[in-house]
């Protein structure tokens, strides 16, 4: 599954079959997919308009999810994963990581 999918938080997009690797979604099962769940969280609403499941899935998603998928997570990653290795400098020299 994704990186940071829990089930509750969203929906997952199944991993691409063995040998393959990218798997297109075809129109109609992107299609049945949105018609069977997420246009219908978002359009039940309550007597005030609100459409509470789609409410409470994205709170889950922001509990779970939102302090670990950040900008400054990404650009740290980047850095010290791809483009410090590509210069032959460690990481460890040019980066001081602030505990999280």
């Amino acid at each position: 599954m994704a990186e940071g999918y829990d089930g509750p938080n969203g929906w997952a997009i199944p991993p691409a079959p063995t040998g393959q690797t990218a798997m297109r979604p075809t129109p109609s099962s992107c299609t049945a997919c949105s018609r069977t769940r997420f246009v219908p969280l978002f359009y039940d609403r309550d007597a005030q308009g609100v459409p509470g499941g789609w409410v409470e899935k994205m709170r889950h998603a922001l509990r779970t999810a939102g302090a670990r998928f950040t900008a400054q997570r990404m650009v740290r990653d980047y850095v010290t994963e791809y483009y410090l290795p590509r210069c032959g400098v460690s990481s460890r020299r040019m980066i001081r990581r602030r505990p999280e």
